[in-house]
């Protein structure tokens, strides 16, 4: 909240009735919560809450009265996030967020809220608008904000696949409420949602596996900082998907001959991968911004070693080994900052292996030189086997193909590159001695070390 102040310092001017009891209402419950003095330690008979927690931790205390408080913490959990939400719609219909230059969730966002919650608190007071039975529930306090969301999110989603009106909508609304869990109330409306289409005599109406309208995906970060994905599809978008993914899916061998350790779903991830950055490496895209990088690393330059973390533009933090990796891709773009964050250099987008070098490495390795991989040319990074950060040059015998899963490999683990007197790659993998032959260089002899 402090932050809110200094972005808005009329907050504290004028408030109303409303917001001076809320504040009041929130004041008390912290000085309820603040930890016992001595003297009530010792009296052991204060009324304030912290007090009887205290007590109720040392003392035997009935399991149905704790219970009881959890669900009125709760219940008053919900009720503040539906006041939250009703005056969040409020401000947004008197033009607030006009005013403000900014969107309602970002000004929710100003003041500390998730970015997640804050959206879902802008929907929330448009469903508690809408859909009676969510609005009450809201103000009771027995319907949560996830809750009554999915509710709302239901109710909308089956209107797109068949037309409701109001008193349709709202018993829709009260029919997802005798659900238990967000995840239920969804499940609910998509059930819904294909009864009343196969019920609709509308000879127009798309059927919802076909309606492109009820494309969805969404990307978020878990507390790993990996990005988790859900997308739903109509029919032919969902074909055309599995159409591109298929051929790039293809199990790919050990050195050893072994089968590919990937399961189906890693190698359904990793062709994907391969479809963006073929997309991103595409001069034709749009741009982000005016500029076609592949991606965004930002580079912290002061600081004793350690003391910064190098961070990619969407996705967050990253270790030196990824950073090695986007270094090596064929397109980034580098922002050097200093221990503030203040940008020092912002450097051009950097195709560290010229056209003229991919070219030469294509005709050398044709593909993935990584034994036993050989995939496409078109699938492969341009690997710098002396880091251009070690001051490895930008050259061909300083170079090889590899596809993305074997370039990763080699940034995270102890396989080593070399290039022989021949001219060609090898490979070490790790913990051994004897260099193996690049895919390109297979022979009829078994001998690994063979380069006929």
């Amino acid at each position: 909240m402090g932050r809110a102040l200094l972005l808005y310092p009329q907050l504290m001017e004028g408030e109303t009735m409303f917001a001076t009891t809320i504040r009041d209402f929130t004041d008390h419950l912290v000085d309820e919560l603040a930890p016992a003095t001595t003297a009530e330690a010792e009296s052991g008979d204060s009324p304030r809450l912290a007090c009887l927690l205290d007590r109720a931790s040392r003392v035997g205390v009935d399991d149905a009265d704790i219970l009881s408080a959890i669900v009125e913490v709760a219940r008053a959990q919900n009720v503040l996030a539906g006041a939250q939400a009703l005056l969040v719609r409020a401000a947004d219909r008197v033009g607030i967020p006009v005013r403000k230059r900014l969107s309602m969730p970002s000004l929710l966002v100003e003041i500390g809220v998730a970015p997640a919650v804050a959206h879902r608190t802008v929907r929330n007071g448009r469903h508690a608008e809408r859909l009676d039975s969510v609005g009450r529930g809201m103000r009771d306090g027995y319907l949560s904000p996830e809750m009554a969301d999915e509710v709302g999110r239901g109710v909308a989603a089956v209107d797109k696949r068949v037309p409701l009106d109001n008193v349709e909508k709202q018993t829709l609304a009260r029919k997802l409420l005798l659900n238990f869990t967000p995840g239920e109330v969804k499940a609910a409306a998509k059930a819904e949602g294909i009864r009343l289409a196969a019920e609709s005599d509308d000879p127009d109406a798309i059927p919802a596996s076909e309606n492109s309208e009820l494309n969805e995906m969404t990307l978020t970060s878990d507390d790993e900082g990996r990005t988790i994905s859900s997308i739903s599809l109509d029919a032919l978008t969902g074909e055309e998907l599995s159409a591109a993914l298929d051929p790039l899916m293809r199990p790919v061998p050990q050195p050893d001959g072994s089968r590919d350790p990937r399961s189906t779903a890693q190698r359904r991830a990793d062709a994907l991968g391969q479809i963006i950055r073929t997309y991103l490496a595409g001069s034709e895209r749009p741009t982000s911004g005016g500029v076609l990088p592949h991606v965004s690393l930002i580079i912290p330059t002061t600081g004793t070693p350690g003391d910064g973390v190098a961070r990619l533009g969407f996705t967050g933090p990253v270790g030196s080994a990824t950073v090695g990796l986007a270094l090596c891709s064929s397109a980034v773009s580098a922002v050097a900052v200093d221990g503030e964050g203040v940008p020092l250099d912002v450097g051009r987008e950097h195709r560290l292996m010229t056209p003229g070098i991919r070219k030469a490495l294509a005709a050398r390795d044709c593909g993935c030189a990584f034994p036993g991989c050989g995939r496409p040319v078109s699938w492969t990074d341009a690997h710098h086997i002396v880091p251009w950060s070690e001051g490895g040059d930008t050259s061909v015998r300083n170079g090889v193909l590899l596809c993305r899963m074997h370039h990763t490999l080699v940034h995270n683990s102890e396989w080593e590159v070399l290039i022989g007197d021949d001219g060609h790659p090898w490979f070490i993998e790790p913990g051994g001695t004897r260099p193996i032959r690049s895919h390109a260089r297979r022979t009829l002899t078994s001998h690994a070390d063979a380069a006929a």
